[in-house]
């Protein structure tokens, strides 16, 4: 399944709304405040320097590229379209460069959405590692930015 809730805040909004205006009045005015803001405190706030925290920020990106590319929804339709090797290589060396391939091969079966199935809830963990054929030959280029 996927967890939208795993690597993105828990707060974020899906609706559809059967007055349209909302968008218009409310939505579009509090998103650009919202990247505004976001906008200055980014601009604002000095890069760190600490190879601890490049190197957190470096792995937390390589377990959302895994996590996403283990669970792209779009992976049956790429495979039909294009061919399951075809599909693999662009979800792992594209779309989610930083991921680790499975042992198993992308899962081709129905995404499921909404969190974990009933029951599940907090049997959960990190994406399992799998064997990445392609990261030996490019390890240097998948290496951690230098400051």
């Amino acid at each position: 399944f996927y967890d939208e809730t795993q690597f993105f805040s828990k707060e974020m909004l899906f609706a559809r709304f059967e007055d349209g205006k909302i968008v218009d009045n409310d939505l579009l005015p509090a998103f650009k405040s919202y990247v505004k803001t976001h906008l200055n405190l980014v601009q604002s706030t000095p890069p760190s320097t600490n190879p601890q925290d490049v190197q957190a920020v470096f792995e937390r990106q390589r377990a959302y590229d895994t996590y996403s590319a283990d669970r792209d929804p779009a992976a049956g339709l790429f495979a039909a379209m294009f061919g399951k090797q075809w599909a693999e290589d662009f979800i792992y060396d594209f779309l989610f460069s930083l991921g680790e391939r499975s042992e198993d091969g992308l899962n081709l079966s129905p995404p499921m959405f909404g969190g974990p199935p009933p029951g599940a809830a907090g049997k959960g963990g990190p994406p399992q590692k799998g064997v990445n054929p392609y990261a030996k030959e490019n390890k240097a280029a998948q290496s951690v930015p230098r400051l």
